[in-house]
């Protein structure tokens, strides 16, 4: 089986999509500025910038042939909307967006015309914004728009493009959140399947979208987030009085 380039392999859902891949039996190559976790020590990892062509360029040479890559890359600056600054925003647009173009053209030169597919991880923040988060909203909206302007443009060429779009997810950048007793029992509140999702939720949908069994599914967004962005909050019934 050809391999597959995963951009951010160190973090909860890459380092999830990696595992999920090694199952398949799908060589894989990780990139990650951190080091492997333990379980991954055997995988081939690049330790580099992921938005550096160049290290993504070493990571394509050590499969040599790769039909597959996940971009799951993200950065953030949390701060209130009138304190955010210009620097802040094309920072992490740079990291969150900009870098996945060219490991996409990567991708599609190194294929040689044979089928290749990328999954592009964004969020649900892309239509759903929350304060102080305005650089990582817009962020995954134009990794969505990519994602979709290279389904398109790359596909009379072989590429199948798709965008995963999860909720909130277990990863360890959010443990402040459901470690916290009163957070989670919040977050899972607005969960209609009741439970918070795992990084492997999300892994095995990008897998999916990697093979070949979704062969024809290409510029689709996933979202996979138990239906909570599908649920209209209800207010509470208004009191009867007799």
């Amino acid at each position: 089986m050809s391999g597959v380039v995963v951009l951010g392999g160190a973090g909860g859902i890459g380092s999830a999509v990696v595992s999920e891949l090694l199952g398949e039996g799908r060589p894989v190559v990780a990139v990650d500025i951190a080091p492997p976790p333990p379980e991954h020590v055997d995988v081939p990892w690049i330790r580099g910038d992921a938005t550096d062509p160049a290290v993504v360029g070493a990571a394509f040479d050590t499969l040599g042939s790769v039909t597959g890559l996940v971009h799951c890359l993200l950065s953030e600056h949390r701060a209130p909307f009138t304190e955010q600054t210009t620097d802040a925003l094309r920072r992490v647009l740079d990291v969150g967006a900009v870098s996945a173009l060219e490991p996409l053209q990567q991708l599609i030169g190194r294929a040689g015309g044979r089928p290749c597919a990328a999954v592009l991880v964004s969020s649900i923040h892309a239509g759903l914004a929350w304060a102080g988060q305005a650089p990582y909203a817009m962020a995954k909206a134009a990794l969505e728009a990519l994602g979709r302007a290279a389904a398109v443009e790359l596909g009379p060429r072989g590429l199948r493009c798709n965008v995963v779009r999860p909720g909130f997810v277990k990863v360890p950048r959010n443990a402040h959140r459901w470690q916290d007793a009163a957070t989670r029992d919040a977050l899972t509140g607005l969960q209609p399947l009741g439970e918070l999702a795992e990084p492997e939720d999300v892994a095995r949908v990008i897998a999916f979208l990697l093979g070949d069994r979704a062969r024809f599914v290409s510029g689709e967004t996933v979202t996979v987030d138990g239906a909570m962005t599908a649920a209209l909050p209800e207010p509470p019934a208004p009191s009867r009085t007799s």
